[in-house]
């Protein structure tokens, strides 16, 4: 009897659309100005963090190929689209704020490669609980483009304790009621 080599199907909702105008999801400006350049292979991430963020929206839009793409050479090989939706299938992503980015100084390995450091928390919500990811992810430099390596996670992840009236977590500097709570009803 043969096996079958194929994966099985995919328990993820099918990638999302924006229109180019509408706001990125990784920030306030329009997608078409932002990140899909990047989606779309028509540009590449010139900083650390603008990879981070296109990464983020990828999520958020459901674009697992990009995901795997942009992660470094050495990290990618063990990864699979099919690994990644599966990760994010119940997730609903709700909000990213950047707390920190830089460039490491004089950070050149022996292969001239550069390093960068991104900081930064995603909230997002998984049956109707709201949580943070607070993380200080690694990007590495290879043939002058940017990837992710890999990340640490920091004091603050889990799950959210936000009162209707409290500022919301998204950093909207609106009410939680009137931003981010329908999101996760």
């Amino acid at each position: 009897m043969p096996t079958s080599t194929t994966e099985p199907a995919l328990a993820k909702r099918p990638c999302a659309v924006i229109a180019p105008t509408t706001a990125c999801p990784a920030c306030a400006t329009a997608y078409q100005q932002c990140c899909l350049p990047l989606h779309q292979g028509a540009a590449i991430a010139s900083t650390p963090e603008a990879l981070m963020r296109s990464r983020y929206s990828a999520y958020v839009l459901g674009l697992y190929d990009y995901i795997v793409a942009t992660y470094a050479s050495a990290e990618r090989a063990n990864l699979t689209v099919y690994d990644i939706a599966n990760s994010a299938a119940q997730t609903t992503w709700i909000g990213l704020r950047v707390l920190d980015t830089k460039i490491l100084p004089q950070s050149t390995n022996d292969a001239g490669q550069f390093y960068g450091e991104v900081e930064f928390k995603v909230f997002y919500s998984e049956a109707k609980c709201l949580y943070c990811l607070h993380e200080r992810s690694t990007f590495v430099q290879e043939d002058g483009q940017w990837f992710y390596k890999d990340g640490v996670m920091l004091a603050g992840n889990g799950a959210v304790k936000s009162k209707r009236n409290d500022p919301c977590c998204c950093g909207s500097s609106k009410k939680f009621k009137q931003c981010c709570l329908p999101k996760i009803q």
